[in-house]
């Protein structure tokens, strides 16, 4: 066995038995209620989340190609994934609170919004709100490594395509790159903690679950269904990876 192969099988050994074989000693298998909810609440979410930043990604990966300010200010769409997601939360929460700190004794242009966090903060438009802002930085990713060898724009632009149609374009010509990057932001929602738990931590989603469950009842019922929500995430990155293979 030469050292790459060594190093890839050791490595993926190391993670199975850290993050699979060993914690199935603490798991009980009667976890608490709701994680079927929660399960069906992120696989939701999240596939809205995904859905909702193809476009941007895209737009940003293409506008990235073209240098200059315009470049440069896509890259901010990489900013969620290099801050911690508890971060990305506070300064969520900090956004949505913001009218509500303008408007002062009800007087001043933000008071007609001074009731928004009661239906963004804790609710479900805010665990939607939250999930896009996390996935757009897998799109975008995606979309800039799938552009580099892709001419995609050039030949629909010079059909006349601009615009929203061009980006849809592109992006039903890029089905491969499109369903990368659903399926890859659809798993990051599974993991998303610090952004929900700071922002938006109701509807109950599946790692909100997982660190209620830790805190309320110990780490055997969250091993349960940690392992069970990593079960399902890798085995629909990895159906998708030999699906696109083919």
């Amino acid at each position: 066995m030469d050292a790459l192969l060594f190093l890839a099988v050791g490595a993926a050994g190391l993670l199975l038995m850290l993050l699979v074989f060993l914690p199935i000693y603490f798991v009980t298998w009667s976890m608490p209620p709701g994680f079927f909810e929660a399960f069906l609440y992120t696989a939701l979410f999240g596939a809205a989340a995904a859905a909702l930043s193809l476009l941007p990604g895209l737009a940003a990966a293409l506008a990235s190609r073209r240098g200059g300010v315009v470049g440069a200010l896509s890259q901010v769409l990489y900013v969620p994934a290099v801050v911690p997601p508890t971060s990305v939360g506070v300064l969520l929460l900090a956004s949505f609170n913001l009218p509500r700190a303008l408007c002062i004794n009800g007087v001043g242009a933000f008071c007609p919004l001074r009731d928004l966090p009661a239906y963004v903060v804790n609710q479900p438009l805010g665990v939607l709100i939250g999930m896009t802002v996390m996935a757009l930085p897998v799109s975008y990713a995606v979309f800039e490594g799938a552009l580099r060898e892709e001419r995609a724009e050039l030949y629909f632009r010079s059909l006349g395509f601009s615009g929203f149609s061009l980006l849809f374009m592109i992006l039903l010509s890029m089905r491969r790159a499109a369903l990368t990057a659903f399926v890859f932001a659809w798993v990051r929602s599974f993991g998303e903690l610090g952004v929900l738990l700071v922002f938006a931590s109701y509807p109950v989603t599946a790692s909100i679950y997982i660190y209620n469950a830790w805190l309320t009842y110990g780490v055997g019922a969250a091993v349960g269904a940690s392992l069970a929500t990593a079960l399902v995430s890798i085995g629909v990155a990895y159906l998708a990876r030999w699906r696109l293979s083919k």
